[in-house]
């Protein structure tokens, strides 16, 4: 968080295939962006450097360093993994590019509760944790990689390996919102999202 003295590396992992989408979804329009540029730009907001997950970016994220997976093939997790190595702080946000409606609110209140724990994911329903939004520190590097080495890559394997801590999200919350985590991974999940999502003042 640029407001701390802890230094933040954003991650964002754009290494989806897109295939429900039927083209690249990171370049959908939503009203006056692009789907990829609400995660990033909420990353800026929050981070002192930024990592994107990809190995076929091409100019979509120009100005940003974009790191291909070591693995590929695997998902999300060869993405978080990779990225953490590359990361030069302590403490990383992770966010999938495909979840617009993530909000800085929830991203702080994160940040907040990460004193000591290793990874911190927040969770809308109870048993259900959200391992694309999360914060993570650079010691999940090594975890994650032996999971990898299990052929293990669905990332909430990590949770119960490591000092983590699964945050409820209720409605008593200023960020709350029920479509919080909100994923587009296809065409039909335009219809969820707010009618004057984009355009807002």
């Amino acid at each position: 968080m640029k407001s701390t003295k802890q230094r933040i590396t954003g991650i964002l992992l754009a290494g989806g295939k897109s295939r429900r989408m039927g083209q690249e979804k990171g370049e959908l329009l939503l009203g006056n962006q692009r789907l990829f540029e609400y995660p990033l730009n909420l990353l800026e907001s929050v981070c002192d450097e930024i990592l994107v997950s990809s190995c076929k970016a091409g100019n979509l994220f120009p100005g940003y360093r974009v790191v291909c997976d070591e693995i590929e093939g695997i998902g999300p997790m060869g993405g978080i993994h990779t990225c953490l190595k590359h990361s030069s702080t302590e403490l990383n946000i992770v966010l999938s590019y495909d979840m617009p409606l993530i909000n800085e609110g929830l991203i702080r209140h994160l940040i907040g509760h990460s004193d000591e724990m290793e990874l911190v994911v927040p969770a809308l329903h109870p048993g259900k944790p959200e391992p694309l939004c999360g914060v993570y520190r650079k010691s999940m590097q090594k975890v994650l990689g032996e999971l990898i080495e299990k052929r293990a890559y669905a990332v909430h394997r990590a949770i119960p390996l490591v000092r983590s801590l699964v945050v409820p999200i209720g409605l008593e919350m200023p960020f709350y919102r029920p479509d919080l985590f909100l994923n587009i991974n296809q065409l039909s999940d335009l219809k969820h999202l707010p009618e004057d999502f984009g355009h807002e003042a």
